[in-house]
């Protein structure tokens, strides 16, 4: 099996939904606690992955959407870091 697939896959995941972790609080000034983000972002994740399944543009594997809902909160983290907050003031 070619081990450059499955490494894209998850990289890729975990990626693609980095950067929510920084647009949305940056547009959204009441998501300020990682609950409130986390339950908005399983809400959009959840969207996203039912439009796949509609369309039959992607796939609903929960690896996917475990992996993306990841790769937000680790954006969401560096958000809320001292560093990143510093710069904005």
């Amino acid at each position: 099996m070619n081990m450059d697939i499955p490494i894209k896959n998850l990289v890729g995941n975990f990626i693609l939904f980095l950067p929510m972790g920084f647009y949305l609080p940056y547009f959204m000034k009441k998501i300020n606690k990682v609950s409130v983000f986390s339950l908005l972002m399983i809400i959009l994740l959840f969207i996203f992955k039912v439009l796949q399944l509609v369309t039959r543009r992607g796939s609903f594997d929960i690896d996917d959407f475990i992996l993306n809902m990841f790769g937000a909160i680790i954006g969401f983290g560096i958000w809320k870091s001292n560093v990143v907050q510093k710069l904005l003031k």
